[in-house]
Formats: structure tokens, C-alpha cells, sequence
């Protein structure tokens, strides 16, 4: 999600491109001074989603927000789209990072990002609740009137069909978003959930691929989230991954890079200085 009123772009922030194996252009932005640090934005949003928490670890740490594909400063590429894509646009802006970047990533995001971590050396990792469809899919039998409302050009059905089935928001927060200035912003990107949703039912729950993949991994969770998806993918991760803890946003859900950007910059900080 993504709200624009977010700071401004920070004032020496430098625009770059990664050029990703299938010669598509994935736009970043980077700033900050130290170690580098890759932020990967989760569906329906774009590199604005950890702005703020970018600027509060700036001060220690290169920050390059990327934009997915087909989103911002980024293409989309000529051929069919695949969630492998992802993972090498990931790996793109990791090499473009330099050696020992650490990444940090959000819901589909964190999947992009750990598919990528898998093909490119990253020195620490943070995933932010991916959507793994563990003990169910994401969406499901809640695809098609949300492919449907798509089709019919009602992206307020859409999205408001999305938030309460997909990422399982309550009815009262759906409707506080939806009269927030960040709906008009979620309403314009609801097109491009449809192939991640279908991507992220597509995934399975075998995550064996990931068990020799040592790279420490801090597994961010809120403790309001729901079981489905969320805690239950983060369970299984830790027991999948080698080198991977969880640590719980006591009072947070799915959203606290953005309501309290200061605890997620703190529990990052300290991971990565570990």
C-alpha cells in the first residue's frame, strides 16, 4: 500500500537502473551513507511503501528503494510475466548494490526477495510476512469476482474484494482506507495484484528449495496478522531456513513499516549490526 503524502524523495537521493537478465529496466533510488541496504515493496504499491523507514536507517546505511516491474520507474518487460522474473529483478538490483548488500522486503515482496536472495549473495535478510498459501491460497474461490470487478472496470470493488479476502483486513479498516488519500493511489496499481495473486496461489507450500539457504533472515511478524497467511508461512520459514528467527510487532498487523516506521527501522538496525 502506499500513501502519498509520504516524505518527499530524500534531497540526495541518486536514480538508478538495473538492467534485469531478461533486459528489463527495474528503476531504484538510493541514499543514505554505509552499508547497502535493498528494499523490496509488497503488491499494490511501489518503493514509497519504505520511505520511511529508509529515512530513519539513512543515516548508517545506503537505502536503495527499488520499484517492482511494471510499476514506477520500471518496465514491465516484453514476455509473459513470472514470479522467476521477479526474483531476477531482485537479483539485478542486488549486484547493481554492490558486495555484502543486505535486503529487506514486504508481503509479495518478501517472496520476490527470497527467490532472489537465492540467486545473489546478500549479506542479511528481512522478510515482512510473505503470502506463502501454506494451509490455504491466498485467493483462491475469491479470484474470479475480484477478476471480475477487474473486468468490468470497478477497481473500488476490486480492491475493497482484495482487502477483505486476500490480505483478511476487517471490515472497518477496509473502510477507513477507502476514504483515506490513499485509496485513489491502491486503485490505480489493482490491476497488477491479479498475476501476483495468481503467482502466489501458484507457489505451493514446498519450501524445501530454500533449506540449504544459510544467509541469516530475520523474520519480521505482526502480532495481530492473521494465522492464514501470514503466521503460518513465517512458522514454516523458520523451520525451513537454516539461520532464520522471528521477531513478533507486538500490537501490528501487516502495515508497520508504515504506522510505526520507528520500531521496524529499530528491529532492523539491530538485526543487520549484529
Amino acid at each position: 500500500m502506499t500513501h502519498p503524502a509520504d516524505k518527499p524523495i530524500h534531497s540526495a537521493t541518486i536514480e538508478g537502473v538495473a538492467i534485469s537478465k531478461d533486459g528489463t529496466p527495474i528503476g531504484f533510488y538510493r541514499f543514505g551513507s554505509g552499508p547497502a541496504l535493498v528494499f523490496v515493496h509488497g503488491s499494490i504499491s511501489n518503493h514509497r511503501d519504505w520511505m520511511r523507514v529508509a529515512h530513519l536507517l539513512s543515516p548508517h546505511h545506503t537505502c536503495i528503494l527499488m520499484d517492482r516491474r511494471g510499476r514506477g520507474h520500471s518496465r514491465d518487460g516484453h514476455n509473459p510475466y513470472s514470479v522467476e522474473r521477479e526474483y531476477e529483478d531482485v537479483a539485478a538490483v542486488l549486484a547493481a548494490a554492490g558486495p555484502n548488500a543486505s535486503l529487506a522486503a514486504h508481503s509479495f515482496g518478501a517472496v520476490c526477495a527470497l527467490g532472489g536472495a537465492a540467486l545473489a549473495p546478500v549479506h542479511r535478510l528481512v522478510l515482512y510476512e510473505p503470502p506463502y498459501p501454506i494451509n490455504r491460497l491466498i485467493a483462491g474461490e475469491n479470484l474470479a469476482p475480484f477478476r471480475e470487478a477487474l473486468h468490468a472496470n470497478d477497481h473500488d470493488l476490486a480492491l475493497a474484494i482484495g482487502m477483505e479476502k486476500f490480505i483478511r483486513l476487517p471490515e472497518e479498516v477496509v473502510a477507513a482506507t477507502r476514504s483515506s488519500k490513499a485509496w485513489p493511489h491502491m486503485r490505480g496499481l489493482v490491476k497488477t495484484w491479479l498475476r501476483e495473486l495468481e503467482a502466489m496461489d501458484a507457489l505451493g507450500s514446498d519450501l524445501s528449495a530454500y533449506r540449504n539457504f544459510t544467509t541469516p533472515t530475520l523474520l519480521l511478524r505482526g502480532s495481530e496478522s492473521p494465522e492464514n497467511p501470514f503466521q503460518a508461512a513465517n512458522h514454516l520459514l523458520e523451520q525451513t531456513l537454516p539461520n532464520a528467527k522471528i521477531s513478533t510487532l507486538e500490537g501490528q498487523s501487516h502495515m508497520a513499516m508504515r504506522l510505526v516506521p520507528d520500531v521496524v527501522a529499530a528491529r532492523i538496525a539491530a538485526f543487520l549490526a549484529e
